[in-house]
């Protein structure tokens, strides 16, 4: 089993840090990842867009407009000038994707790499493989096209299909190939865990904050959960191996 699909397998459930762990620290950014990592998550999730010059930069919305009150999208900017001008929550500097791997590989911990623009994967699995850290990488996205991309670039890349609607997506996922499923966690029921389970898909479920979504997903049997609280879900975790 590759060590990214190890450490989504831990018992009783993988801790999955979402953009870090957002609640606690400013998303998408290296400080956020690497407190999510130091609290002992098995994985941390994060978006990917480009730049106006193809860099591949880490953020979740469209624009800068909430994290850093600039109505900028990455493609309106260089990388020297995401550089200079933003701040994301007015403290930290936007992480390239490189630098978001780089810390993965220091902890030897796991990446789910969200594709936020289906024309991105090419570089996507470039920079995975010059980095020599693809198995430990996760490429998801809510777009079946870039997953299907994925597959015929790299068929032995693991890869996932987001989703937040009732949906054929489990499905879907099994045809295409793709070793993940990551539903919100509404969707997450116990017939459609055991449905995915019998698939061979691992079962990722995003995005679980509170004592009722956790309840859910624990009776449903899901393998991760991603959470924006990951000192709270691991010190949930720690009190479920003490029972």
């Amino acid at each position: 089993m590759k060590p990214v699909l190890e450490l989504l397998s831990v018992k009783p459930f993988s801790v999955v840090g979402h953009r870090g762990s957002k609640d606690e620290c400013p998303e998408n950014t290296l400080p956020c990842l690497r407190r999510a990592l130091e609290e002992g998550a098995d994985a941390v999730e994060f978006d990917v867009r480009a730049t106006k010059d193809g860099h591949l930069i880490l953020l979740h919305d469209e624009t800068f407009e909430r994290v850093a009150g600039l109505p900028l999208r990455p493609s309106d900017l260089t990388l020297e000038e995401v550089r200079a001008k933003v701040r994301v929550f007015g403290t930290e500097v936007v992480p390239t994707l490189e630098e978001a791997l780089g810390l993965v590989k220091e902890f030897q911990k796991a990446a789910l790499v969200e594709v936020k623009e289906p024309p991105t994967v090419e570089k996507v699995l470039r920079t995975l493989e010059g980095l020599n850290c693809s198995d430990l990488t996760a490429v998801i996205s809510f777009y079946p096209e870039a997953l299907r991309r994925v597959k015929e670039l790299r068929p032995d890349q693991t890869a996932g299909l987001i989703y937040s609607k009732p949906s054929s997506a489990i499905s879907e996922a099994k045809k295409m190939g793709l070793e993940l499923v990551l539903p919100r966690w509404p969707l997450a029921t116990p017939k459609a865990v055991a449905f995915a389970h019998r698939l061979r898909l691992k079962v990722v479920v995003w995005v679980v904050n509170d004592e009722r979504s956790l309840k859910r997903t624990l009776e449903a049997g899901a393998d991760a959960l991603a959470t924006d609280r990951v000192s709270w879900l691991v010190k949930k975790r720690a009190e479920l191996l003490q029972e």
